[in-house]
């Protein structure tokens, strides 16, 4: 027996009418609103100090996707070469690792120079997360140039190892 095809709004409709579907779907909207509180809260001082320096953002991510787009508004738009100290500090520090790999991202930059480059080598040496090492590898193929990277072999591994684990393609 074929079914009748359900609309979107009819299945809405039974969904919020099912008490346990209600319930579970407010527990993860809260326990998504109290994560979200935590990351803000751990990268408040942060934020607070490259808007000191001009720059107007909300979070470290809003400079990580900084370039116009047709239509997708972004919240900051441009270079912000005078933040990248302030970056590596922070790249330094202890911090929940949503706001890390927002910090690596942020330096994900061809115009770091050997200050930057040095910076996330040494987090890439010392990283244990496999999954923030494929994001600091992913930064080091950006802002470091190949002539230095080759002599670091473990770079390309772990950007490779990871890539073909997640279903990527490598470019």
């Amino acid at each position: 027996m074929k079914r009748k095809p359900v609309t979107a709004e009819e299945l809405m409709a039974r969904l919020e009418a099912d008490p346990q579907w209600v319930a579970e779907r407010d527990r993860r909207e809260a326990e998504r609103a109290s994560r979200a509180a935590e990351l803000q809260a751990d990268e408040s001082e942060l934020v607070q100090s490259i808007r000191a320096l001009g720059y107007e953002i909300d979070s470290v991510w809003d400079l990580v996707n900084n370039a116009p787009h047709p239509f997708l508004e972004r919240r900051f738009i441009g270079p912000y070469e005078r933040a990248y100290p302030l970056l590596i500090q922070h790249l330094r520090a202890s911090h929940e690792p949503g706001v890390r790999e927002g910090i690596i991202r942020s330096l994900t930059v061809r115009d770091g120079g050997a200050t930057v480059e040095s910076a996330l080598l040494a987090e890439f040496e010392s990283e244990s997360s496999p999954e923030l090492r494929w994001v600091l590898a992913n930064a080091l193929r950006i802002a470091m140039p190949y002539s230095r990277r080759r002599k670091h072999p473990e770079i390309a591994a772990v950007y490779r190892s990871s890539a073909s684990q997640r279903g990527d393609r490598l470019t």
